[in-house]
């Protein structure tokens, strides 16, 4: 096809996967740089991308709210977005997700062209019905980043451009996060690693008395201090960790995603389960460790060359359910201190990658 005007993105969520998608968006910019390029983004993810490089528009939608409140303004909203992308008049929509929900959108675009994954990589085959062309199957572990990349190249000559994480800065939440060091200056004596026990579903999550042992054994015996942060609905969860711990410990304040980039900026090391925050931190080039269980961290881990994941691989990995579906969580519980301190010292001997992020 020839050199498209007007280009969409469709990837509206999840955190981690948003994130994913940036080096592809950075590719499409260094290659099509008269492109006007809009993306589709959960309006609680769009804080991320709003004032990025190379996007052009930002087109927020809410279909988590469409889902549970199905009425007249539900309806209304919804013709108001897909008279607002048909309007555009866009020659080429990117489906970056494989889901129904997106393959919808692309079609009720009216765009000239489509691309999407080929049928096999999509997490709801059905989509792929929606779109006009298909990438070439992909391995099952291939990454998401690589993924994208596979994808753009495959509807476009694109040559590929250095990997780049541009992710926003926040001088609210440079404010908010040093006025929280400068009243905890004790923190700041030692190197600092965060700690973040949150996940997206319960699957994920690691126990609680693991992580509170693992900040022990990091403060006792690696020279850290700790810092746990957390997100919407965690706070228990960051508190009962630092209650659990015998070293001392500090709990973070309430932050928006991208005031949590202020604190991930800071840190020596971070720990986390398959969850946005090491994604961003990972994006940031912070030695980063991730704990894996119901998902494939080859596909879907943290992303650049000061990342490491633990995992331990079982009969029934990788499941991709919310709930184990034997109810024993064996996957993630079966994850030792021992094991993620021994990633711990890997990452930490890792060199860093100069062009994966813009700190």
């Amino acid at each position: 096809m020839s050199a498209p005007k007007k280009i969409l993105i469709l990837k509206m969520s999840a955190l981690g996967d948003v994130v994913h998608t940036l080096p592809t968006l950075e590719t499409l910019r260094a290659n099509y740089p008269d492109a006007h390029i809009a993306w589709v983004v959960e309006e609680r993810f769009r804080s991320l991308i709003d004032d990025h490089p190379d996007l052009d528009e930002v087109i927020a939608v809410n279909t988590r709210r469409w889902r549970k409140q199905i009425n007249k303004d539900t309806f209304r909203e919804i013709r108001q977005i897909v008279r607002e992308l048909r309007e555009k008049k866009f020659d080429l929509v990117l489906d970056f997700h494989g889901l129904l929900k997106s393959g919808l959108f692309a079609r009720l675009s009216q765009a000239k062209d489509s691309w999407g994954f080929h049928k096999s990589n999509c997490k709801e085959a059905f989509s792929s019905f929606l779109i006009n062309n298909h990438a070439p199957p992909m391995e099952a572990d291939l990454h998401v980043v690589e993924r994208n990349l596979t994808l753009a190249q495959a509807a476009l000559p694109c040559a590929q451009t250095p990997m780049r994480f541009d992710l926003p800065q926040s001088p609210s939440g440079d404010a908010l996060i040093e006025n929280y060091f400068r009243d905890h200056p004790e923190m700041s004596r030692r190197r600092l690693a965060g700690i973040n026990p949150g996940a997206g579903f319960r699957s994920k999550l690691w126990s609680l008395e693991k992580f509170a042992e693992l900040g022990d054994r990091l403060s006792a015996d690696h020279n850290f201090s700790i810092l746990v942060t957390w997100g919407p609905g965690e706070e228990g969860m960051a508190q009962s960790i630092a209650a659990r711990m015998q070293e001392p410990c500090w709990v973070a304040p309430a932050t928006t995603i991208v005031e949590s980039l202020s604190i991930y900026r800071r840190l020596d090391l971070f720990i986390a389960s398959d969850s946005g925050p090491a994604h961003l931190s990972a994006a940031l080039n912070r030695p980063t460790v991730a704990l894996f269980g119901p998902t494939n961290p080859a596909r879907n881990g943290p992303y650049g060359a000061q990342t490491r994941c633990v995992f331990k691989k079982l009969p029934c990995s990788f499941c991709w359910k919310r709930t184990c579906p034997l109810g024993t969580d064996e996957c993630m519980q079966s994850i030792s201190v021992e094991d993620v301190l021994e990633s711990v010292h890997t990452v930490l001997q890792a060199p860093p990658a100069p062009t994966l992020a813009q700190p």
